[in-house]
């Protein structure tokens, strides 16, 4: 396959389902997630990085996302966990609205957890707390939000 051919296909992607987030403060907590998980065993790891499979994209009603990362834990389960980055400016993004929603409701179809990762330090201030009091205002169950 010529590279023109990929790009031309990957151009086609909506946003959200592109198979390597493009936002190099998302793709750094990615990398770090991604190699977390990896190394405590977890399966089956998918993510939107170069290099690995990406997560297949989930069809919405209103429109389909692709989830940042997926992978398997190693309970008897083997639960599905579906994670999602946000950075600072993305906590109060109206457009995350139905990506959120979309992945709250795959996690429940699967019976996957639910995973959000933020920054550690941002110069606005917390962004676990301005997150979770947003999704808790969506009304979204989650497992975990992850500082890193």
């Amino acid at each position: 396959m010529d590279i023109n051919d990929t790009n031309q296909k990957e151009a086609l992607f909506s946003p959200g389902c592109e198979p390597v987030v493009e936002d190099e403060e998302r793709r750094r907590l990615l990398w770090l997630m991604a190699e977390y998980f990896r190394t405590i065993g977890y399966t089956d790891i998918k993510a939107r990085l170069p290099g690995f499979m990406p997560p297949p994209i989930l069809s919405g009603t209103i429109e389909d996302h692709r989830p940042d990362f997926t992978c398997r834990q190693t309970d008897s389960a083997r639960t599905p966990i579906i994670l999602e980055v946000v950075t600072p400016e993305m906590v109060e993004d109206p457009t995350a609205e139905n990506r959120w929603s979309l992945l709250a409701s795959a996690a429940k179809l699967y019976n996957a957890e639910l995973h959000f990762v933020v920054p550690k330090w941002s110069p606005i201030g917390p962004v676990d707390a301005a997150l979770k009091r947003r999704l808790a205002r969506m009304e979204l169950l989650v497992n975990r939000v992850w500082l890193v």
